[in-house]
């Protein structure tokens, strides 16, 4: 699988506007974040939030090729770029009619309050909690998490190797934790550090370090993150510095993702 990190902030991009901190501030391409969303084999989508067209736009032919969107709840940085997307050009040559939005019916309803107008040619395809269904030739499924009171699901994508994606939550009850278990990447929620700054509906990074170590993902990467974090540098140095050292490829090989960022798992 190749994985493309497109967005890798919170509800709001960074740099905020008007803020002058030390993340706002910073002159690392690395800490300009646009709202959080992934590319999978240049064809899946993993949320629609409002930079996708700008997203999409800069990796030209992309978006004639794209098959599938999957959209993890309803809140308006992951669905707002459902907008622009019945729109895209080139798709004829490509032999692509309509693109597939699998979703759970919860998330349906949210996404109607906002959108009153046909999705065409943008095909609905309910699929229920924890159901598999085929994309290209990986299998997918959506596992219920806890994120306030907002109906919210992660994401399951397996095409060999296991990619999970959870980018809104504070708890995954323990029966869905059994499926994404031993994943090779887990793609999670990074909206603070610790607690200063922690919404209710959210982990942090220091929650997700514990999440992901009792899952034993091998590979671990935080997005969404959010404003009260810290640089991209200050967290990757957080992360080596304040983590037990890893032995030998046993236990998690833990990463902060950026907008831009490839990965081939």
């Amino acid at each position: 699988m190749r994985i493309r990190f497109l967005g890798t902030s919170a509800g709001w991009p960074l740099p905020r506007l008007g803020c002058k901190c030390e993340i706002c501030s910073s002159t690392d391409p690395k800490d300009k974040r646009t709202r959080t969303q992934i590319l999978i084999d240049d064809s899946v989508l993993l949320d629609a939030g409002p930079e996708t067209y700008n997203h999409l736009i800069s990796l030209d032919s992309i978006a004639s090729k794209l098959k599938a969107i999957l959209v993890s709840h309803e809140h308006p940085d992951h669905i707002l770029g459902l907008w622009d997307l019945p729109h895209i050009y080139g798709r004829a040559e490509n032999n692509i009619d309509k693109i597939n939005l699998y979703i759970t019916h919860p998330v349906l309803n949210g996404i109607r309050r906002v959108f009153a107008t046909p999705f065409q040619p943008i095909k609905p395809t309910i699929v229920k909690p924890n159901q598999t269904f085929n994309i290209n030739h990986a299998q997918a499924q959506y596992f219920p998490v806890i994120h306030g009171k907002t109906p919210a699901f992660g994401v399951k994508y397996k095409d060999g190797k296991i990619l999970a994606y959870i980018p809104d939550f504070n708890r995954i009850l323990p029966s869905q934790q059994r499926i994404i278990r031993d994943c090779h990447l887990l793609i999670i929620d990074g909206s603070s550090l610790g607690k200063l700054g922690q919404s209710p509906t959210h982990i942090s990074i220091e929650d997700g370090v514990k999440i992901a170590q009792n899952l034993k993902a091998k590979n671990v990467y935080f997005v969404h993150i959010g404003h009260k974090t810290g640089t991209h540098q200050f967290l990757e140095e957080y992360l080596r510095k304040n983590l037990p050292r890893r032995q030998a490829g046993a236990g998690p090989n833990f990463h902060i993702a950026y907008d831009g960022l490839e990965l081939l798992v």
